[in-house]
């Protein structure tokens, strides 16, 4: 039987797909409504295509997967795993030279720019709050040889029809084989699926959005762990790294 999702490395021709899934995701919770006030798609699309390239680009222990309709070849989500060392296979190989120049130049200026790429109107109080705490959290519990699924998201109209189960198995598959432990935060929606496939909850993070200048609102993130197949305690890792952001 043909496996109802085709899951395969990100290339730079799904880039565009994958900031409108980000963006349609994402977009109405309530972070998103405080990072981006009053900011339509026109103005946040560039930074997560933007985004999206560089990853791709910069390759390294990041490996972007999305998930395919194998009729239609239409991608309907994406995820992005952070392996350890020689863990899974070496991401794609991708240059600058390999982007149509307009991409090429969108990760250039990103590069360049950094955080001040973010469009006019975001609110930078949330943006270095909320990456703060991540870095932090990170930083608490990861250490030497953890997978970390930095981000995991599918259009509206795909949920509850496997695509997230799909991508997990990708990375848990390779997490399993050597024995190891897989990081995240998760949202509301996310968190039910996390539980089925085995995490469980470190803390809670939550941002008070009328505290850092925007809506009088909240949203909570729960930080989970999935231990290896051997199994060992949830503590926190002690002196561990931190390995990028969820975009």
């Amino acid at each position: 039987m043909q496996p109802k999702y085709t899951i395969r490395p990100a290339t730079p021709q799904d880039a565009p797909h994958l900031a409108h899934i980000n963006i349609t995701a994402f977009e109405p919770t309530p972070f998103w409504r405080n990072l981006f006030p009053n900011l339509d798609r026109t103005a946040t699309y560039p930074l997560k295509l933007a985004r999206t390239l560089t990853k791709l680009v910069d390759g390294g222990a990041s490996h972007l997967l999305v998930a395919a309709d194998p009729a239609t070849g239409r991608v309907v989500g994406y995820a992005r795993w952070t392996l350890p060392g020689p863990s899974g296979p070496p991401s794609p190989s991708l240059s600058l030279a390999d982007l149509p120049p307009e991409h090429a130049h969108l990760v250039t200026t990103f590069r360049r720019d950094g955080d001040a790429a973010l469009p006019p109107g975001t609110n930078r109080t949330v943006h270095r709050h909320f990456w703060g705490e991540l870095d932090r959290l990170k930083a608490k519990y990861l250490r030497e040889g953890d997978f970390v699924l930095e981000f995991l998201a599918t259009l509206p109209e795909a949920q509850g029809q496997g695509v997230a189960s799909a991508l997990l198995r990708w990375g848990l598959a390779r997490a399993d084989a050597c024995n190891a432990r897989v990081y995240l935060e998760a949202t509301a929606e996310g968190y039910p699926v996390y539980r089925k496939y085995g995490w469980r909850d470190l803390e809670v993070l939550e941002l008070d959005f009328a505290a850092l200048g925007g809506r009088a609102e909240r949203q909570r993130w729960v930080v989970m762990m999935r231990e290896g197949p051997g199994g060992e305690s949830l503590g926190g890792g002690g002196g561990g790294v931190g390995v990028g952001v969820k975009n």
